[in-house]
């Protein structure tokens, strides 16, 4: 019965990040105009999410479903836009992003390992 109560909930948030993904990618793409970037963060997001499926983690995974579109929202909500040294134009967005994104997942396989040692 754990075993199915953690492989749904690892499904749902891997369902979670699928929307994440196809909202940023294509719903929001004028807001970003990345192509490439929504792509290598949903793959570590499957990564991780797959990793704690094994680990059996319950944190990570709604966590790091969560990271990507709450990553994304502090991206848009915090970006500046500005012009290097050779003219071109430069956004912060996808660097935002990606830290949110890092450190909702770490915090959360860091609570996991916490409460797996304490079940221990």
């Amino acid at each position: 019965m754990k075993n199915k109560k953690n492989l749904i909930l690892h499904l749902l948030s891997i369902m979670i990040l699928c929307v994440g993904y196809v909202s940023t990618r294509y719903v929001f793409f004028d807001l970003h105009g990345m192509q490439g970037w929504p792509l290598v963060l949903f793959i570590c997001g499957l990564i991780i999410i797959c990793i704690s499926l094994i680990f059996k983690g319950r944190q990570t995974p709604i966590f790091t479903a969560l990271a990507y579109s709450a990553g994304f929202a502090t991206g848009v909500i915090f970006q500046t836009t500005g012009l290097d040294a050779g003219g071109g134009r430069t956004n912060n967005l996808w660097m935002i992003w990606t830290v949110v994104f890092v450190c909702f997942s770490l915090a959360s396989i860091l609570t996991d390992l916490f409460a797996i040692r304490k079940i221990q």
